[in-house]
């Protein structure tokens, strides 16, 4: 780790590995193919042991910057992790090519190989996408409020913070960037959704539905822009925004019920809770119109839809709703101030003192 304070994002590893092996298959495989086939096995064996004792490194390695044992140097880790990622394509292609010269023999050692392959770039991805959420998670909590119907600055800091990373982890190599940037891209929409269903506008005419359904739609198309610029994989989520936009903006219940249709078929795990969070932001009371409009999520859930998701097809089960509390309250403060503004007017008005009517004749009259 005494390189830690130089930002270099590939390392020598898979390559000086994988050319020491690759002379002794060519030799091997020179002499006779059943010779090769022994030797491809044995490589493979031994590179499958060689690899759990890197995944363990790599993770000693994180468990040593977490703790501080490295002192704090953002940069260095940043740049480490990625390189020790890029090792893996490498590896990766090299341990195919061994399996592939005898599969019946090799199944174990390829199974083992590919295991620690797989943690090293899961905690890599994780760690990245981890930290890029902490220099971000504080503008989310500024989003969808009030001051958030005139004020682009939250989405532009948060956009400005994922530029800034990804001039970095645009430097992990291919197929591992594809899962980094799309976690990201994930993780981004999914807590935008979170401050949506927070419930934290209720939504009091059309002109406020108007406005809030354009900027959701305006920042849900910047987010797409963002993502494909940086090559994301996952453009099934960008639609999500727009959606909820539609639903706020919309005014027929018939337009309502596609809309919510279409919003179900494109991500299976919108459950009732959801939508009814956006009718409580829309502002929709009337329990008749919700009922026709909640029903339409039931009775596509009633038809048996598709089983658990993997976590990489999953964007709403992971989004709580907190706004129906939220609402209540509404509810229950305009109740009481109706309430204290009736007994305000019931009750007597204090007679005034004497003292006060001498001092104003004239008031008396």
């Amino acid at each position: 780790m005494e390189t830690l304070h130089v930002e270099e994002y590939h390392i020598t590893l898979a390559k000086t590995v994988i050319q020491r092996l690759q002379v002794d298959l060519e030799r091997s495989a020179s002499i006779n193919r059943s010779l090769g086939s022994r030797v491809a096995q044995c490589s493979l064996n031994g590179l499958a042991d060689f690899l759990y004792s890197f995944q363990r490194k790599v993770e000693m390695f994180h468990e040593g910057m977490q703790s501080g044992m490295f002192g704090d140097n953002d940069d260095g880790y940043v740049s480490k992790t990625i390189a020790m990622v890029n090792c893996c394509p490498p590896f990766r292609g090299f341990v195919q090519r061994c399996a592939q010269c005898d599969p019946s023999v090799s199944e174990d050692s390829l199974r083992r190989a590919n295991k620690s392959l797989d943690h090293i770039v899961q905690q890599g991805v994780r760690v990245l996408s981890e930290r890029l959420y902490l220099h971000i998670r504080l503008f989310f909590e500024r989003l969808v409020k009030r001051k958030w119907l005139t004020n682009v600055e939250p989405y532009d800091q948060i956009e400005a913070a994922i530029k800034e990373d990804f001039k970095k982890y645009r430097r992990m190599d291919n197929p591992p960037y594809e899962l980094l940037v799309a976690e990201v891209h994930r993780r981004v929409v999914m807590e935008y959704l979170r401050s949506i269903m927070r419930g934290r506008i209720i939504c009091t005419s059309m002109k406020m539905r108007k406005r809030m359904a354009g900027r959701l739609r305006d920042e849900g198309r910047q987010i797409k822009a963002l993502f494909k610029d940086l090559e994301s994989p996952s453009s099934w989520l960008d639609s999500a925004l727009s959606h909820i936009s539609e639903l706020i903006q919309l005014e027929d219940i018939p337009s309502i019920q596609m809309e919510v249709g279409v919003l179900v078929r494109e991500f299976p795990d919108v459950r009732t809770k959801h939508v009814s969070a956006i009718l409580n932001i829309r502002g929709m009371t009337r329990q008749a119109e919700r009922q026709e409009i909640l029903n339409i999520v039931k009775d596509i859930e009633s038809d048996g839809g598709p089983g658990p998701l993997s976590r990489d097809r999953a964007l709403f089960a992971e989004v709580p709703v907190t706004s129906e509390v939220h609402c209540l309250n509404v509810g229950l403060s305009r109740i009481a101030l109706t309430a204290s503004s009736c007994v305000s007017a019931l009750r007597p008005r204090r007679r005034k003192t004497r003292t006060s009517t001498q001092e104003n004749p004239d008031d008396a009259l």
